[in-house]
């Protein structure tokens, strides 16, 4: 075998081995694609599916249709299907503000359902592009916004944007002075104005010299979705997936290529999945037409598993819905974690805890006091779905407010650590409303001596009124009353309802 013979055969062979190892390194799915029917897909092209976190309401652009909002630009329109029957409805044109002459389109939607990210051609032609925010209102969608993101800047004639379920971090694709090469995927972090920080690169086991698109981070906050034409694929562009490892975001596991159950030679993007991870929504070619698919997912490669909190939030005085604000944190720390709005019109709302933590949450509105809960997911195996209404009490004399996140240990009264972002809370609103004075009440189970109970309810409750007293609110506008176990507000014959018993609530005596 002469030099050339042995080069061309080593050249064959390293040819042969680079695509093996890339195929081998695919994921394979049990169950094949399917096309969405007539009532998403038409003889036009459908792009850039978004789908809601509780799976029911699916967002896209469709290009070229007659029913769109017709202009001098590319015409491409935001619809809009919800899920009813297990049936896609007739898509509907989204309409104004959110689609106008331009090419316009949805490139996230918040976890609780109620802000979008769009973009729109005319942006463009500005000096500086970017995302625009809209949220709901009572009467539709508002007039976008235009984020403001320090230090941004994009030398790309494209641009893709994703608010994660918890409204903390907006992942972007975007070229920048420190891309590897076209667009390259970032992150950036919300600042508390309300603005987003300098865009990070989110480094070369990510990015690599061709273009990085259409970005999904999965609800988990971890499971990285998206194109790039730089890794091994198939063909134009394929869609692969990762892990996040750690919060500097700049380590992920090795991308994956989905594989040829979901990737064409062709362009395949825009993978968007539900907090349940049950099925993926995506665009890809069949016939020399781009069309939306979904496919079910293999359990081994779902995003790990999610809490839905799902609700009402009502006036507990007049039991009618309220606009208010849903915030979760860190029950140990006290650290906000993320932040939900409910529907402007019938006050629902949804937030998604993510595992290995111990959350609270509560909802505020104007005019009213903030109701607190709580709950545990440090440990969480499979995806599930809580429902509970929350009701706010107006500040008023005679309403009652129990303070679920404050804590103590079983038969003790020293407060526990975590029951002081609650109280911190409980001192603004004192100092914001000065005229208010409270009487803090202990109450406890039937479990033991009824003087013991009484003993025990009222040192706790002492216990909180020094707390307050020592960040600054006047010991004159503090009560304290014991009550035992006299006042029950769930039954004594099982620890699941004898629990809500024992609590700390305060009365509004003076307003």
């Amino acid at each position: 075998m002469n030099k050339l013979m042995i080069n061309k055969f080593l050249f064959l062979f390293f040819c042969v081995f680079t695509i093996s190892t890339s195929f081998s390194q695919m994921i394979t799915f049990d169950s094949e694609k399917e096309k969405l029917g007539q009532n998403i897909n038409t003889p036009y092209p459908e792009v850039k599916p978004i789908i809601s976190s509780d799976g029911k309401t699916l967002y896209f652009c469709r290009q070229n249709h007659p029913l769109n909002i017709k202009g001098e630009k590319d015409d491409q329109d935001i619809y809009f299907s919800k899920y009813i029957n297990n049936n896609w409805s007739v898509a509907a044109n989204i309409g104004a503000p959110l689609n106008d002459k331009y090419a316009n389109g949805i490139n996230s939607i918040s976890g609780d359902g109620h802000t979008v990210l769009i973009f729109n051609g005319n942006t463009f032609d500005e000096e500086i592009p970017g995302a625009e925010l809209s949220r709901r209102t009572k009467t539709g969608w508002s007039v976008p916004v235009r984020l403001e993101i320090k230090d941004f800047r994009n030398y790309s004639e494209f641009e893709d944007y994703q608010l994660t379920s918890d409204n903390k971090f907006l992942i972007m694709a975007v070229e920048r002075d420190d891309s590897m090469g076209d667009q390259d995927l970032y992150v950036s972090f919300h600042q508390p104005d309300n603005s987003w920080g300098s865009p990070l690169n989110l480094g070369s086991q990510i990015n690599t010299s061709s273009a990085e698109f259409s970005p999904f981070l999965a609800s988990d906050g971890k499971t990285l979705y998206f194109a790039s034409e730089g890794h091994h694929g198939l063909g134009n562009s394929d869609i692969f997936y990762s892990k996040r490892l750690d919060d500097t975001w700049k380590n992920w596991t090795e991308p994956q290529n989905l594989g040829t159950s979901i990737n064409t030679p062709e362009l395949d993007a825009y993978f968007t999945i539900d907090a349940a991870g049950e099925y993926a929504y995506f665009v890809s070619m069949e016939n020399n037409q781009r069309d939306i698919f979904r496919i079910k997912l293999h359990h081994e490669f779902k995003p790990d598993p999610v809490l839905m909190v799902f609700g009402y939030v009502y006036d507990a005085k007049t039991n009618k819905p309220i606009e208010c604000e849903v915030k979760f944190e860190d029950l140990e720390t006290g650290k906000e974690l993320g932040i939900a709005h409910s529907n402007p019109e019938n006050g629902k709302y949804n937030i998604i805890l993510q595992s290995g933590k111990k959350y609270g949450f509560r909802a505020t509105s104007p005019g009213h006091m903030s109701v607190e809960e709580n709950i545990d997911l440090s440990t969480i195996h499979k995806y599930e779905e809580v429902e509970k209404d929350l009701f706010l009490s107006p500040i008023e004399i005679g309403q009652v407010v129990k303070l679920n996140n404050v804590f103590f240990n079983r038969g003790k009264y020293e407060l526990l650590p975590t029951s002081y972002p609650t109280l911190d809370r409980l001192v603004d609103m004192l100092k914001n409303n000065q005229r208010i004075e409270i009487e803090l009440g202990g109450h406890t189970d039937n479990t033991g001596s009824s003087h013991l109970n009484i003993e025990l309810s009222l040192n706790r409750v002492k216990s909180v009124k020094s707390y307050l007293i020592s960040k600054g609110v006047s010991n004159a506008r503090l009560q304290t009353k014991g009550y035992g176990s006299s006042k029950p507000v769930s039954s004594n014959l099982s620890e699941e309802t004898r629990k809500l018993n024992r609590r700390v609530e305060f009365t509004i005596l003076k307003n």
